[in-house]
């Protein structure tokens, strides 16, 4: 290399630099000063001597520089080096990280393999699962087919049953018309009074339209029937009796053809809200704020049964039609089915909402109630499941739900004060009764609707304890009427109860203030 090189030629001059001066020495010593030739031999090897000088010095620059190039070229030897061994170090790392990658790519190529047999699993059960909702599909085209010729057989025996009802009407008024012809002018109401009472459909329709309904035109009688509020009013089956309740805890009950108090009956510890007689006239049921319905012999007026379950206040109550249940609808947001042979709670049904109101079907199968939520509901009343509902019909809470004589129709009453009239065998609401100039106002919670004996004419009791009559047929308003007696109109009172008895000679209501007040044509 260079530096050898120069190493090399250092010596070399140092050598020779040494034989110049051995030689100079020998001649100083064997020549004298006065030789010429040797001065100036001397001279010129002095002149070598220095240029050789100045080499070596220049050579020993020479040889600084390289000493420093020599240093930094080994620093830097030692930099690539200590590069080499981090590039090995990276190289071993790569090799490491490439042997563990090959490992990575054999277990990615494992479970590669393992998701490829999954997979192909998976495609077979979606086949088969194809394959299941293909015959699914097929299944329920068949059903379908199947649901489509049931329905037309459904229809086609309704048809025929309607029409079978159709005959059996005619065949009935014609029998109703052969018997009015019949009748008497000396007919009177103690002898229509006398009649069997019924619980078919069609034999109650026969029993009230030998009477004459027409729509009542005055307050014929008023008179103060509680201390405090009236809550309800109740006719028995061939409206002789009237019985009447309210927040003086007691019920009363009153001779119709007298309109005078026959008996008082005690019991309840707080507000008695809804009374109600058995439809064998041998029992009357209260249902009172304190959580309890009671039950009278309307014979003896001695208590029967208490019926205790609920936790919070009964606003209705009903008989069966058999007179063997009882019903109770109550603000804890429960209709129960009584048994009165033990007293004991047959079912209880949750309805979602608090009770304000209850009737039974004239058939018997069917219970309906009226909800604080504005719905109003129908129930079996053998096993208490629900029928049907009805939860837009109404914009605020419905205060009652009543069936028509003939078990066709229901009317419902509400806060919003409207009504509406529900057709039972198709389960819509088919009219809507309000009063037109916007002066009808229920303004209490279980204030009820009804219908007349013969189904003719809807009433409801509004504010200043006045009376709206509305035509089933046409929907129309048919008549208003307020009382004249100046101790109701003297003060604002609201009508909480109205009954229409089963005879159509009397319409009875009651208000807030304690009145009990008889309506007649």
């Amino acid at each position: 290399s260079q530096c050898e090189k120069l190493l090399a030629m250092q010596k070399e001059l140092k050598t020779r630099n040494f034989v110049l001066e051995r030689k100079i020495s020998d001649l100083s010593t064997t020549t004298g000063a006065s030789d010429p030739m040797s001065a100036a031999h001397i001279q010129n090897l002095e002149h070598q001597v220095k240029q050789k000088d100045e080499e070596l010095a220049g050579l020993y620059k020479q040889q600084a520089t390289n000493a420093q190039k020599m240093l930094s070229l080994s620093e830097k030897a030692q930099a690539d080096a200590k590069l080499l061994e981090k590039k090995d170090m990276e190289i071993r790392t790569l090799q490491t990280a490439s042997e563990n990658g090959d490992e990575r790519v054999m277990d990615a190529m494992r479970v590669k393999t393992t998701l490829e047999g999954e997979n192909a699993v998976l495609k077979q059960e979606i086949e088969s699962l194809r394959k299941n909702i293909e015959e699914a599909h097929k299944k329920i085209q068949a059903l379908a087919k199947e649901n489509q010729v049931l329905v037309e057989r459904i229809l086609k025996m309704k048809n025929q049953q309607a029409d079978q009802m159709n005959q059996m009407n005619e065949m009935y008024e014609k029998a109703l018309k052969l018997a009015q012809e019949n009748a008497t002018e000396a007919m009177n109401n103690e002898k229509y009074g006398g009649l069997p009472d019924k619980t078919g459909i069609i034999d109650k329709i026969a029993w009230q339209r030998n009477f004459d309904v027409q729509l009542p035109v005055r307050n014929s009688k008023a008179f103060v029937g509680h201390k405090g509020q009236a809550s309800a009013l109740a006719f028995d089956r061939r409206g002789r009796t009237l019985a009447s309740c309210g927040t003086d805890s007691v019920v009363r009950v009153y001779d119709v053809k007298t309109t005078t108090l026959s008996d008082t009956l005690s019991g309840h510890t707080a507000a008695v809200l809804d009374i109600e007689f058995s439809d064998d006239d041998k029992m009357l049921m209260g249902a009172g704020n304190d959580a309890r319905a009671i039950i009278w012999s309307n014979e003896t007026k001695r208590q029967l049964l208490t019926l205790t379950g609920h936790t919070s206040k009964i606003c209705a109550c009903a008989f069966s039609l058999d007179s063997t249940k009882a019903f109770t609808g109550s603000h804890d947001r429960t209709l129960r089915i009584w048994d009165i042979t033990t007293g004991g709670c047959r079912k209880k049904v949750q309805c979602g909402s608090a009770v304000n109101y209850l009737s039974v079907c004239a058939g018997g199968n069917i219970v309906g109630t009226a909800h604080l939520d504005a719905s109003v509901r129908l129930w079996s009343t053998r096993d208490g499941q629900e029928v049907a509902s009805w939860t837009d019909i109404h914009t605020r809470q419905a205060t009652s739900v009543e069936f028509s004589n003939d078990g066709i129709y229901a009317v419902t009453n509400s806060r919003d004060n409207t009504l509406r009239l529900i057709d039972i065998r198709t389960y819509n609401s088919i009219k809507v009764f309000k009063d037109p100039n916007g002066k009808y106002r229920n303004s209490h919670n279980w204030n009820n609707a009804c219908f007349s004996p013969d189904g003719k004419y809807v009433v409801a009791g509004s504010s200043n304890s006045e009376l709206f009559f509305w035509d089933v047929k046409t929907g129309k308003l048919a008549k208003r009427l307020r009382s004249e007696d100046e101790r109701v109109t003297g003060q604002t009172g609201n009508t909480t109860c109205v009954r229409w008895s089963p005879n159509g000679q009397n319409v009875v209501s009651c208000d807030n203030l304690g009145f009990v007040m008889f309506w007649t044509p």
